[in-house]
């Protein structure tokens, strides 16, 4: 008993000091900075350009991405450093591919599940109709290979750079270490000679196939290299004023200048009509928004402990579950309504509510599932992803779609899909908001109920006819009462 006592004692010494390993490398200003940023994302994604382009969005709605660029620099050479000095074989070493691949990798891969399916479903599984009704040809079969949904959402391209960032970043890294102003020098080559490579190899896209090609090299990493160069940078010396950060600040008004004349003139580099610098996000733009990651980390402070600090950096830890639970929020919205810009010139009081709704379900749903990820049981975490997908896009279609109706929020929702939305939702909250773990076996019990009543559902909204809605009513109604009387002999065998 003493062991197992010391045993106990030790591990949690160890948490314990790993908590405030973490602390020491952990800034309140970067959580806040992500904050900020997602909800920009959100906003950029649901406000069309008729509006965004008579409010200035280059100067501070269009930086979102940079600003996520510049931090995810940052970011990885502070966790880098943490682990000391490292050669270029222990950068690339299993933890830190296992690592990544658990943050990253597997919450897409579920999405690319999920999303597949539930596009599939509003296509009634006619795969050709989702692949022409969504972007096509916009996006074509090469992007597949590039981490591209089949069942497409706004904000899809930037998940390549991530995953190619997982790839390369040690390199750079390990390469900065050994020499940083040559790499920092390198970094702003290497994407200059890709933005080159684009002018003189496309050129003017003619054809959809040059689009593609074209969006294969906007979605690689190295395309925005000086982004991640500037934040390694600041990584390893964060003194705004510093001798060292001089270069960003000479920078600076030129960057400033550029996107004034990009936004307000229509200014662009072009040669023979051609443009010679492709999209909003580039070298141009980065010493901006390098300047903005600097000015946060004057102004706010490093460590916050209030409540609403712990929440800004829960949004901070979940930026990358939002972005994918917007993703998947927006291309259903853009399924169902054709697109996802929603907030056009001359929008109503009404309307303007699709982006706090977008706010408020995109944020919390993409911290639940944040959450889920945390869940080490495998059985449960699989169980908790059914109840997300389908209690999310049941309420996604139901806030984006009713809204329209005069007045809103009364349109006709088939019951069943009731039932899911307050068990799902309960169930969700009882988890991961209460904190009370469901038993296993209940928990399978009302999943298999939810997924039996959403595909019940369908069946009858899409197929059947009302005259048989009676059936499927009956037969939903004999489940329920096979998953209360299971629920509370669960219940009652174990006490």
């Amino acid at each position: 008993m003493t062991n197992k006592n010391q045993t106990t004692q030790l591990v949690l010494v160890e948490k314990e000091k790993e908590t405030l390993k973490e602390s020491r490398y952990r800034f309140f200003q970067i959580d806040f900075l992500k904050t900020v940023m997602i909800f920009l994302v959100i906003f950029d994604h649901v406000v069309s350009w008729g509006v965004k382009n008579e409010i200035g969005v280059s100067l501070w709605e269009r930086i979102c991405i940079p600003v996520f660029l510049v931090i995810m620099g940052f970011n990885m050479g502070v966790s880098f450093q943490r682990k000391g000095d490292l050669t270029l074989k222990e950068l690339y070493s299993w933890s830190y591919f296992k690592s990544k691949i658990l943050r990253y990798i597997v919450p897409f891969l579920v999405l690319y599940g999920f999303s597949t399916l539930i596009g599939l479903i509003i296509y009634q599984f006619n795969i050709t109709a989702m692949w022409y009704g969504q972007y096509y040809p916009e996006h074509g079969f090469i992007q597949l290979f590039t981490g591209i949904l089949p069942f497409w959402g706004p904000g899809n391209w930037f998940i390549p750079v991530i995953f190619g960032s997982i790839l390369l970043f040690p390199l750079v890294y390990w390469a900065f270490t050994k020499k940083p102003i040559l790499t920092i020098v390198l970094c702003f080559a290497v994407e200059i000679a890709l933005q080159l490579t684009v002018f003189f190899v496309i050129g003017q896209v003619t054809s959809w196939e040059e689009s593609h090609l074209l969006s294969l090299f906007m979605t690689s990493f190295p395309f925005y290299l000086s982004a991640i160069g500037i934040g390694l940078w600041l990584s390893f010396n964060r003194k705004p004023f510093s001798k060292r950060n001089i270069f960003i600040w000479v920078l600076f008004p030129l960057s400033l200048t550029y996107i004034i004349a990009y936004q307000f003139f229509a200014f662009r580099f072009r040669i023979g009509g051609v443009s010679l610098i492709r999209g909003d996000y580039n070298f141009l733009v980065f010493p901006y928004s390098a300047v903005l990651v600097i000015l946060a980390m004057m102004i706010v402070p490093r460590k916050s402990d209030g409540k609403l600090s712990r929440a800004i950096s829960l949004i901070s830890k979940s930026t990358y579950h939002i972005l994918l639970t917007q993703m998947l929020g927006y291309g259903l919205v853009s399924a169902l309504r054709g697109t996802h810009y929603l907030i056009g010139p001359g929008f109503t009081f009404l309307e303007a509510l699709y982006l706090i709704f977008g706010w408020i379900i995109f944020t919390s749903f993409g911290i639940v599932w944040y959450k889920i990820d945390q869940e080490k049981n495998l059985s449960r975490r699989l169980l908790f992803y059914v109840n997300f997908f389908l209690v999310y896009v049941i309420l996604v279609f139901y806030m984006y779609n009713s809204i329209r109706f005069n007045p809103p929020f009364l349109e006709w929702v088939p019951m069943p899909f009731m039932f899911i939305l307050i068990y799902g939702c309960a169930c969700l909250i009882i988890s991961f908001v209460m904190k009370k773990p469901i038993r296993l076996t209940t928990l399978v019990l009302w999943t298999s109920f939810l997924v039996y009543t959403f595909f019940v559902t369908i069946l009858y909204v899409a197929i059947l006819p009302p005259t048989v809605f009676i059936i499927p009513m009956l037969s939903i109604a004999a489940y329920l009462n096979f998953v209360v009387i299971g629920t509370v002999l669960d219940y009652a065998l174990r006490k």
